[in-house]
């Protein structure tokens, strides 16, 4: 039998839309593609296992991510699944960049790996639920019911992070703002697509109270 190359398998997951997402799946985007021992995490002692055991945290989110899309995708016609797929994409680009950002707090320090993993678990966790709603028929809610005020607050807090920096991050910061804005624009056109414009209304002001809460925290940490 002919050996198959990685490029014949990259273009076969193209063939069904889902390259972007297998690329995690299949561990390609891991920080640790290797077994590692068992660890103690409810009880790190190094900065080596606390990251670690944040890795294998993220870890555990990404298994459980792949298995809920995974389980979506069959649910829906092939024009929202394209939808769903374009923006699983735009959210892995928009994960990737934000926690190179959150990460680069700790720029070249033993933090960094624990950092990043962290991130990825939280905006991975997210993510779960939003497919998780999305499986049972469900638009997830937002907290407010105004776009112009979350729009507005997001404006605010970013700027104020924004004068926080410096150099390199914020650089960083704005690569990984302008792709959450294209995450968000793909999102929201897949709810709108199951749930008219009331739905991409919701999804927009919820994706937006989301960001600030993440910008808001990256001021705090400084």
């Amino acid at each position: 039998m002919k050996d198959i190359t990685l490029e014949q398998v990259w273009r076969g997951l193209r063939g069904f839309g889902l390259a972007g997402l297998m690329v995690t799946a299949l561990g390609w985007n891991q920080p640790n593609a290797i077994a590692q021992p068992r660890l103690n995490c409810n009880n790190p002692q190094t900065q080596s296992e606390m990251n670690a055991c944040a890795g294998q945290r993220w870890q555990t989110s990404d298994r459980q991510l792949n298995q809920i899309y995974q389980g979506l995708i069959p649910q829906l016609s092939n024009t929202r699944r394209q939808q769903l797929v374009t923006a699983q994409r735009a959210w892995i680009t928009f994960r990737d960049s934000e926690c190179a950002f959150s990460s680069s707090l700790a720029e070249g320090g033993s933090m960094q790996p624990m950092l990043r993993s962290g991130c990825l678990g939280k905006l991975t966790d997210i993510r779960n639920a939003e497919l998780s709603q999305y499986r049972r028929g469900q638009i997830p809610p937002a907290r407010g019911q105004s776009y112009q005020t979350a729009d507005n607050r997001l404006n605010v807090v970013y700027q104020q992070v924004m004068r926080e920096l410096s150099g390199n991050r914020k650089e960083q910061l704005r690569t990984a703002q302008l792709d959450w804005i294209k995450y968000r624009d793909s999102l929201c056109e897949f709810e709108r697509s199951g749930g008219g414009n009331a739905g991409f209304n919701i999804c927009q002001i919820r994706l937006t109270e989301v960001r600030v809460d993440q910008l808001e925290s990256h001021s705090e940490e400084r």
